[in-house]
């Protein structure tokens, strides 16, 4: 059950990510995104590197995964690109980008902590709760980060 929510969060973000491109009503980004360069970069080396092996189940093709699991492995380079975008750092905030397996940076196990403890809110909370409207009801990154690496404490000033 786990890894189905991982799974629908990575896609419900891959179409919130979709879908914000495609409302725009003028040819401006609908955030200024100044690391998406940088990103891409990294993207594009990874996916080059797991060429032919899109499709593969991620746990095959990449090395030291401990919290995701079960889907091809294209999905892990749009999911990490978007909880990238999601906290507005880059790959090395949580990566040793000459070693993605590596688990030197105590980021990467906070990343790991965040995505199960959203999981759990998804599945433990939500996906129980009476008196929500009908649909189906997730949160992920954007929930509380929106862009910035340290969440909101205060709603008001």
């Amino acid at each position: 059950m786990k890894m189905y929510i991982a799974i629908l969060t990575i896609i419900s973000l891959t179409f919130l990510l979709s879908m914000t491109s495609k409302n725009q009503t003028s040819s401006e980004p609908f955030f200024q995104d100044s690391l998406q360069a940088n990103r891409d970069k990294f993207l594009n080396e990874l996916k080059e590197e797991i060429r032919g092996k899109e499709k593969w189940r991620v746990d095959s093709v990449f090395e030291n995964l401990k919290v995701l699991g079960g889907f091809p492995a294209e999905n892990l380079l749009l999911a990490m690109n978007s909880w990238s975008r999601a906290l507005g750092v880059s790959c090395n905030h949580c990566h040793e980008t000459s070693n993605w397996a590596l688990d030197a940076n105590p980021k990467k196990e906070v990343a790991r902590r965040m995505s199960e403890m959203t999981s759990k809110i998804n599945t433990d909370y939500l996906a129980n709760m009476q008196g929500l409207p009908s649909g189906r009801h997730i949160i992920n990154c954007t929930s509380c980060h929106n862009g910035k690496l340290k969440p909101a404490l205060k709603i008001f000033d």
